[in-house]
């Protein structure tokens, strides 16, 4: 609970009784009260669009992730804090955040120049996927002004949703370039912050805490289908994916993943296929992304070829299934 403990205090603000909302869920405000709580993921999404319903403020997740900074993601916000410099501090916020989230992941890509830091949702079918997502990148720019300093701004802010109304809420907080329908949810900034030292670090708090995740990961069930799930989204968002790159990614030769998913019920076939299909239907429903570019992305050799596997996944041509997705939103 802790990224969305501003829920019920801002509810409160647009005249709205918070509890007579939170009832619609079975929810009290109480749970907003301990940041370890936990909800399921699929009600936070339809937890947000109840907001925005309520409220009449189309950017209510925007609003939510604003108030919110690293220590509310527990154990892996504390190493975040307390990291010796950028770089390991988002490698941390990547590598823990399981710990605080099996609905979605940050991620990092870094290049000579610029780099992302990212959110990707790999639940499928998630109701307010773009009011989650304006809150995660709320909170990675506040995360990012902790560690390097208040004249940190990112050169581009990008997300994958349509253009909102009020682009001026957006790009009064971001202070930067928007750029909206984009392939993925990102901050784009220079790599020349990665190396910049943590402000305030503490190197014994952060010895805690990493003991702390190791012992927070020896009671961890999150099974190797699910990770490797959720690093394909990953993968296919960056236009990186195949067995050998997810390969890579879990450090085992191709042979060694094909018996470890084997193992786990799944095959790399399936898993590709079924992480295809969850990003295929984020981005017809989420963006107005061509057909022909969302193949691309998805590494399709061409529009045919996606037109056919996305029958087959939901009965319906792509673009019939957007009317009826955006008919129904």
């Amino acid at each position: 609970m802790g990224p969305i403990s501003a829920i019920p205090d801002l509810l409160r603000e647009f005249g709205v009784a918070p509890d007579r909302l939170l009832s619609q869920f079975d929810l009290t405000e109480r749970i907003f009260e301990n940041p370890d709580n936990t909800i399921p993921f699929p009600i936070m999404g339809s937890l947000f669009m109840a907001c925005v319903r309520a409220t009449a403020c189309l950017h209510f997740g925007l609003l939510t992730g604003q108030r919110s900074a690293a220590s509310e993601l527990g154990a892996a916000g504390f190493l975040v804090n307390n990291a010796p410099d950028v770089m390991t501090a988002l490698n941390d916020l990547v590598s823990n955040f399981d710990l605080q989230d099996r609905g979605s992941t940050p991620f990092l890509e870094v290049s000579d120049k610029t780099s992302l830091l990212g959110y990707e949702i790999y639940h499928r079918g998630i109701a307010g996927s773009d009011q989650i997502s304006d809150g995660a990148m709320a909170i990675g720019w506040n995360i990012m002004r902790a560690l390097c300093g208040s004249e940190w701004l990112p050169l581009e802010v990008h997300f994958r949703h349509d253009l909102p109304e009020d682009v001026g809420v957006y790009q009064r907080f971001f202070q930067s370039p928007l750029r909206f329908n984009a392939a993925r949810t990102a901050l784009v900034f220079r790599s020349t912050w990665l190396t910049r030292k943590v402000r305030l670090a503490d190197p014994l708090l952060r010895h805690h805490f990493l003991r702390h995740v190791s012992e927070m990961r020896r009671y961890s069930n999150e099974d190797f289908r699910d990770r490797a799930y959720r690093d394909l989204l990953l993968l296919i968002g960056a236009n990186r994916c195949s067995l050998e790159q997810l390969s890579r990614h879990f450090s085992m030769h191709p042979r060694t993943l094909n018996r470890r998913l084997k193992e786990a019920g799944t095959s790399f076939r399936d898993l590709h296929n079924e992480a295809r299909h969850a990003t295929a239907c984020q981005l017809l429903r989420d963006t107005m992304s061509s057909i022909e570019a969302i193949a691309v992305l998805l590494g399709y050799s061409g529009t045919s070829a996606f037109n056919r596997a996305f029958a087959h996944w939901e009965g319906v041509p792509p673009a019939t299934w957007r009317k009826r997705a955006r008919a129904s939103c």
